[in-house]
């Protein structure tokens, strides 16, 4: 299984678009307006593929001196089969390469194990956004 990050042109999320509706709308009940934001134009966003087959998209932006991983989404099919260990795998190669050496994201807290096991630290207490408890997790590569 190796697993890459395809980085997609900001005029052609048509495919991102269509996963995060799936994850985040239809399966968290996250508001279909609360999926993209201003950010959306600027940062670099990425499908991870699996060979031809995309098993999720994630966007990746720089800010406070380090890179901050947004909107990760594996299709549930895709879950439970090391796509998203290798997805973060794949993005700290993109640190490394972008000269970053921390990365930090906002989990959705009953999702926190799972970054847990990919190395990253929670900082700071919980919060709500779009209705859901978040933790600010952490990672120093």
């Amino acid at each position: 299984m190796t697993i890459n990050l395809l980085k997609i042109p900001n005029g052609d999320t048509k495919e991102i678009k269509e996963i995060r509706k799936v994850v985040f709308s239809d399966e968290l009940n996250i508001p279909e307006a609360c999926l993209f934001d201003e950010y959306d134009k600027t940062c670099d966003q990425f499908l991870i593929k699996n060979g031809e087959i995309t098993v999720g998209a994630l966007r990746l932006r720089k800010e406070n001196n380090a890179i901050k991983l947004e909107r990760m989404a594996i299709l549930s099919k895709f879950r439970k089969m090391s796509f998203g260990i290798k997805a973060i795998d794949a993005v700290k190669k993109y640190c490394i390469i972008e000269s970053e050496s921390k990365i930090f994201l906002d989990s959705i807290y009953d999702i926190r194990d799972f970054y847990k096991k990919c190395g990253f630290k929670e900082i700071g207490t919980v919060f709500e956004r779009v209705g859901l408890p978040h933790i600010r997790m952490k990672m120093s590569i």
